[in-house]
This record gives structure tokens, sequence and C-alpha cells, in this order.
């Protein structure tokens, strides 16, 4: 079965779901307010990567395989795109998957910990390729992929970020900002959609929500980002 086969099972944008939380306060995360580390560079409850006119946005948990599934078909396009100066990519991360799934290694929290770090260096521009490492090696239940943090370390060498994120792997200092994320999003509606955060992946491109349960969701993607 194809990537765009999988995705369009009628479940994708369900398929890691869980029961919403109340809708949380419209308030960013910050030190003073929260009581939390929000990182630098972050956009509100996101991660911005590119400075493109396209405004690419994803509600994402890096335990989710239909994420994974998403960004195997789409990946490289959104990349491109962002790399080229025609699109922006925000990142929306969300750690309830890991806790459904039984995985007691927390990758869901962990994993989003080093993209926060990443934008908190200033390495924006590296936070697609960190994300797609982090999503093609998900921990699974069975076993075999089951990342440690030295592994999480080499990915984020591999994505060509060059600060020393070692502290922050083992701290997780942005640990409590992607539960607030997760806690923020979770039953809240997207602005400017009716589109109510139920589950993961959600992909909303310059405002307009595409529907991963299309056939041709990927030509949709491709066509709204150009190139």
């Amino acid at each position: 079965m194809t990537v765009t086969a999988m995705l369009a099972t009628g479940a994708a944008l369900a398929g890691c779901s869980t029961t919403p939380a109340p809708q949380a306060s419209d308030t960013s995360p910050s030190v003073s307010a929260a009581g939390l580390i929000s990182p630098q560079n972050a956009d509100d409850f996101g991660l911005p990567a590119g400075d493109g006119a396209v405004r690419i946005e994803l509600w994402t948990d890096l335990s989710c395989p239909y994420c994974q599934k998403l960004e195997a078909a789409t990946g490289d396009m959104i990349s491109d795109a962002v790399a080229a100066g025609r699109a922006t990519l925000v990142i929306h991360p969300m750690n309830f998957v890991s806790a459904k799934h039984g995985d007691q290694t927390d990758w869901s929290t962990r994993a989003a910990n080093a993209l926060a770090a990443v934008s908190d260096a200033g390495e924006n521009d590296r936070l697609p390729a960190l994300y797609a490492l982090l999503q093609e090696h998900q921990t699974l239940a069975d076993g075999s992929s089951h990342p440690s943090d030295d592994d999480l370390r080499g990915f984020i060498r591999e994505a060509g970020v060059t600060a020393d994120l070692t502290n922050a792997v083992t701290t997780r200092p942005f640990a409590g900002w992607v539960s607030a994320s997760n806690d923020h999003w979770m039953g809240s509606t997207i602005a400017g959609t009716s589109q109510v955060v139920q589950g993961v992946p959600i992909l909303v491109i310059d405002g307009r929500v595409v529907d991963l349960s299309a056939t041709d969701a990927i030509d949709q993607v491709r066509a709204a980002i150009g190139g």
C-alpha cells in the first residue's frame, strides 16, 4: 500500500486521538506567566522554520504513526519549500501519544523537547531536518526502535545543528512547555477554521485545513506550497 493510500484510509486525522481536554487559556507560556521555560524563537505554541509567504502549520506528535506517514509523504516537499524561501513551517508539538501507546520512555516529550531546544538555540532552519529524523526513528511498542538520549543527540547532529544541546537532551528544560502546548491545543478550535484539535496529524496551509483522508491529499499539499 502506498503512503498516499495509507493516509486515505479515512482515519488519518483521528488516527492518534484522545478525549479532548477543556480548552486552555490563550496565554502563552513564559517564566513569568505560567512558570514554564518557553523556548526562544517560538511562535506562541509553535516552532517556526523559514520566512516564506506560504504558512504551513502542523499539529503533530512524534510518537504518532500517522504523523510519521504524513512526514514520509510530504516532508521533503515542505522542507524544500521552506529552504527555497517559499514557505514558513510552524510545528505545534503534542505529547499525548506516548502514554496512549504505553511508551515508558516518553518519546513524544523527549523528541519535542529536542525540537524546542533547537529553536531556543536559534537554529530554527534545522527544525525540518530534525523533525524528519525524529519521526523516522519513533519509539515502537515492539521494541524494534527505542532511541536513547545518545541516539537523540546523534539525530540532532545529523540534522546539522551546531549548538551543543547535550544538557538540553538530558535535563529536558522544555518538557513543561511541550505539555503546555499539548494542553493548550487539545480541544481547542484552530483560529480561522472549524477544526477542533482532537488528534493528530492536522495540516493547515494558508488557513485551509488539508483533508488528509482525500485520495489527492498529497497533490493538494504540493499545489498549495508550489514548486
